[in-house]
């Protein structure tokens, strides 16, 4: 179920955790299921306390790089791995500027969290400044447990969003989805394009993405999936400088027989599989069109390859 911060609190006793989740990878993973064990052990229900959008873009825009995935696919991944509860904060002046003690009495008073599980690490509350020694000092004030986990890794190396954040902007996606633990996927909601690919005879599914993915603007093969059913497709993603190069768009042309047919307001997923090539601006319309019937045969090449996989 889906939280906001104006539907608490959480009747139920709790095993929670907060984090901002991007990606939800591998070391993630490890989290929830640290957090899925200690409830079902305790007869508790599970939270995830994330953020929206990621802190660090409020506080520190000039550190903060590009989120892995946008709210709908970071909200469905949480979903998948079976989460009682998903908090949605929207993270903003008022809920920064929580002093760490606050912070904590949020978590009892709101969330009614019995078991906090949370890296070695884990900072909260204003300028950061509550850590989990402050956490386990206040344990039995606040009538909870400190569940502290190490660092996940991967070949001696911590499994990390940066690293992955990295891999996107390089077109890496096979090194990302090793850290993630699955292909790399996106779901959003499909918006009404201005039928340029349509005209060229490559009519596209679209999408409006977020304007700080970390993935970089190119051309991938991949599938478009919706209500169930998934279709091979080549991925554009980026700002068609071709045609006109002002805004950015993420589109999907299905390269086989039509069998799905969404509509403008409905979610699909992108899975992208394999970088293509990068975004370039040719010198004519029918270059353009000549390289895209190359993207098609590529993405039918590899896309066919890796079903036999």
């Amino acid at each position: 179920m889906i939280l906001r911060l104006t539907d608490l609190p959480i009747k139920e006793k709790t095993a929670c955790t907060i984090g901002n989740f991007d990606g939800v990878h591998k070391g993630h993973k490890e989290i929830l299921d640290k957090l899925k064990n200690i409830a079902s052990e305790k007869n508790l229900k599970t939270v995830v306390i994330t953020f929206y959008p990621h802190p660090r873009k409020i506080l520190n825009p000039q550190q903060y790089k590009c989120s892995i995935v946008n709210l709908e696919t970071k909200v469905q991944l949480l979903k998948e791995a079976k989460i009682d509860y998903i908090l949605v904060v929207d993270f903003d002046k008022n809920f920064y500027e929580k002093q760490p003690e606050d912070f904590l009495n949020f978590l009892k008073e709101k969330i009614n969290c019995k078991y906090l599980v949370v890296g070695k690490d884990w900072r909260f509350g204003y300028k950061r400044s509550g850590d989990i020694n402050l956490a386990k000092s206040l344990e039995e004030k606040l009538d909870y447990k400190v569940v502290i986990i190490e660092d996940i890794t991967e070949e001696n190396k911590r499994i990390s969003s940066s690293d992955i954040r990295d891999f996107l902007k390089n077109g890496s996606l096979e090194k990302a989805a090793q850290l993630l633990g699955r292909d790399y996927y996106l779901i959003d909601k499909v918006v009404e394009g201005d039928k340029k690919g349509r005209e060229l005879g490559f009519p596209t599914i679209n999408l409006k993405p977020d304007d700080d993915l970390c993935l970089k603007k190119s051309v991938y093969a991949g599938f478009i999936c919706y209500e169930g059913v998934c279709q091979k497709a080549v991925i554009n993603y980026g700002d068609r400088p071709t045609v006109d190069g002002t805004k950015t768009f993420m589109e999907a042309h299905i390269v086989e027989d039509l069998k799905i047919h969404p509509k403008t307001n409905d979610y699909v997923k992108l899975i992208f599989k394999t970088y293509l090539r990068e975004e370039k601006k040719f010198n004519s319309v029918d270059e353009l069109k000549n390289q895209i019937k190359l993207d098609i045969q590529k993405a039918l090449e590899v896309l066919n390859e890796s079903i036999k996989l």
